[in-house]
């Protein structure tokens, strides 16, 4: 009985493990095609941006791990110079608040560990706490 009550813990948590793993893929998934839909044109696919134009994602040091300030961004917008790796953007992101908040989460996510080179994450309420 003892080794019964071993292996039904084992199968559990094995069965948990596969489940994270692959709650963890679906997450990745979701804010990768939440990019292609509404960053992609701009940002480029591959995050770099358009130079002089739309500031690139990728290798951009102002916005690793600080998941907060890319949701205010894709919630609010936003205006004015910005100078990243060493170049001046100076345009006009529109806010994006017809976004859900699982989505937004999801892209910041997908856009700070890809782009960014990050590890931390947002979810879902902390960017209902930004609107």
């Amino acid at each position: 009985m003892k080794n019964m009550n071993k292996f039904k813990s084992g199968v559990l948590a094995s069965g948990l493990a596969v489940v994270a793993l692959f709650s963890q893929a679906a997450a990745a998934d979701a804010g990768a095609s939440v990019y292609q839909k509404n960053c992609a044109a701009c940002h480029q696919a591959n995050g770099t941006g358009m130079a002089a134009v739309f500031p690139p994602l990728a290798g951009n040091s102002n916005i690793k791990d600080k998941g907060l300030y890319i949701a205010e961004t894709i919630v609010k917008g936003k205006s004015g110079k910005l100078t990243v790796n060493g170049a001046d953007y100076n345009g006009m992101m529109p806010p994006m608040a017809y976004m859900s908040d699982a989505d937004i989460a999801a892209v910041v996510n997908f856009v700070n560990k890809k782009f960014a080179g990050g590890s931390e994450e947002i979810s879902a309420d902390a960017v209902k706490g930004i609107r």
